[in-house]
């Protein structure tokens, strides 16, 4: 009898783990094609790929669609002193291994972020964190920084287990996260990686089982990947198959994110962009509604601030100018130019004219290059056209050239982030000399008064003076476009994200 039993026992065990197994098995896995190689799974490397898109890793704070901020691995946070902060972390939850989060577990994760990081280290201004119990953390920043809950939002200061497995040199192999997704295969040859519903998640539990993802670079491939049915979601597809796609029945959706389209100078100093008259005139020839409709077929928004208007930082009362060939033309006149030979404007013998320097990963640029030199070649400028790498223009522009780049405005969801990088005369973009008294005051105020109406005043005075002088020609908000086939349901494009961001409440039909 009581071999029996045991026989009953062992065979009820069997079958209830093969059904488990089947039932995995039959669970339809969602298929992504990632519009990056994929190198690393390291979130201190390559942050936006597990927070953002595999739903791997979390940070202890959130953005939501309007770039404000929301509790995230923490569910409060104060500033103790001008230096000083302490985050509450959230109670019961624990990393896919099992082990509690810990104010311990993530002072040590943000240490080592710190440590293999610059850009963690530029963005938080951290100087030094411990733990004050199990669930409080004290992060000391190296000076007053009002914004550092927003920089704790930037992907790679997520939140991983020590216990994480790692390679000799120090490199996240397998990052051990708090997610709603684990990691479970990772592929580096074939640049693919797998991960599945993690069932002790501490949030809301996903309703899709598994997302294998593959390291596609190539817009038309991913297209194509797309139409052959191998992959079931990704974007920034060329902007030339989205009519297709859609006559095919894939749900295809246009949306604007945090990254301007951007056309900054060689040099302010001894060029002819040194006169604000010549950049208002270039920048009312430019016709932004027709390259934002027509050229990058709705992908994207026209713009001259620094800000599109659904981030809650903007200044709403910028608004982009509509083109003007007869104000350009009297501006230039009034900067002394002339038109000359082959009506090229000309002061003192020197016609005006420039190469635009641009790259071709981001699938407006080149497109948008195009447009800038045909409506510029109306009021008289000549501009020719060099599409490299965007390492490669650093070393190749001259002072008296111009750049099309595609720039992120908002890294982590706080103004401070794009204006001082753009517009303080020290920024860390701002490789063209501009220095206001103004702007690098209101922003001296902005990030050290701790009252908020002050600070927001401040942040609008900057972007009304950039849309202003326009030391650099702000062209279009960026567009990212989104492409699934028929039976992916729940997924709305969040602005916060830096390509794409996924949802574990999206759900997959066979």
């Amino acid at each position: 009898m009581a071999r029996l039993l045991i026989a009953s026992l062992a065979l009820a065990l069997g079958l209830s783990t093969l059904s488990h197994a089947t039932s995995r098995e039959q669970q339809p896995a969602l298929r992504v094609a990632e519009i990056w190689e994929i190198p690393t799974l390291d979130p201190t490397q390559d942050g936006t790929l597990m927070k953002e898109k595999a739903m791997v890793t979390e940070t202890l704070v959130i953005g939501r669609p309007d770039f404000t901020l929301a509790p995230g691995l923490a569910t409060s946070w104060q500033r103790d002193s001008d230096t000083v902060w302490s985050f509450t972390l959230r109670p019961g939850v624990t990393f896919h291994d099992g082990s509690p989060l810990t104010a311990q577990a993530a002072a040590a994760s943000l240490t080592s972020a710190l440590q293999r990081s610059g850009t963690v280290r530029s963005y938080t201004k951290i100087a030094a964190i411990s733990a004050r119990d199990d669930r409080t953390l004290e992060i000391t920043t190296s000076e007053p920084f009002p914004a550092l809950p927003a920089a704790l939002v930037y992907a790679s200061a997520a939140i991983v287990s020590p216990a994480s497995p790692k390679m000799t040199d120090g490199t996240i192999e397998q990052p051990i996260g708090t997610g709603p997704f684990k990691v479970t295969a990772w592929q580096p040859a074939a640049q693919s990686f797998t991960v599945e519903r993690f069932d002790g998640y501490w949030g809301e539990k996903p309703s899709i089982y598994a997302i294998t993802f593959r390291g596609i670079p190539d817009p038309t491939t991913r297209s194509l990947e797309l139409q052959k049915g191998s992959v079931d979601f990704t974007s920034e597809v060329p902007y030339g198959d989205l009519d297709t796609l859609v006559d095919k029945g894939f749900t295809v959706s246009r949306n604007v994110t945090a990254r301007n389209y951007v056309l900054s100078f060689g040099s302010l100093k001894d060029t002819p962009f040194a006169d604000i008259r010549v950049r208002k005139a270039l920048s009312l020839a430019i016709d932004r509604n027709e390259i934002a409709q027509y050229v990058l077929f709705g992908m994207g928004r026209a713009g001259i601030g620094p800000f599109p208007g659904t981030m809650a930082f903007a200044d709403a009362s910028i608004a982009p100018p509509k083109a003007d060939l007869t104000a350009a033309r009297k501006l230039l006149t009034e900067a002394g130019y002339a038109p000359g030979p082959g009506g090229v404007m000309t002061k003192e013998g020197k016609p005006l004219r420039f190469t635009l320097y641009t790259y071709a990963q981001r699938p407006g640029l080149v497109p948008i290059a195009g447009a800038l030199q045909s409506q510029l070649r109306k009021l008289g400028v000549p501009m020719e056209i060099k599409v490299t790498t965007f390492s490669a223009i650093a070393k190749e522009m001259k002072p008296g050239d111009a750049r099309l780049a595609a720039l992120a405005s908002a890294m982590y969801p706080h103004p401070d982030f794009y204006l001082r990088q753009t517009y303080h005369s020290s920024g860390a973009i701002n490789t063209w000399g501009y220095a206001n008294p103004k702007v690098d005051a209101a922003l001296a105020v902005a990030i050290t008064t701790q009252d908020e109406a002050e600070r927001k005043a401040a942040y609008d005075l900057v972007q009304r003076i950039a849309a202003e002088e326009e030391p650099c020609l702000t062209i279009a908000h960026y567009g990212v476009n989104v492409a699934m086939r028929p039976g992916i349901a729940n997924y709305t494009f969040n602005p916060i994200a830096h390509d794409y961001m996924l949802d574990p409440q999206m759900t997959l039909a066979r």
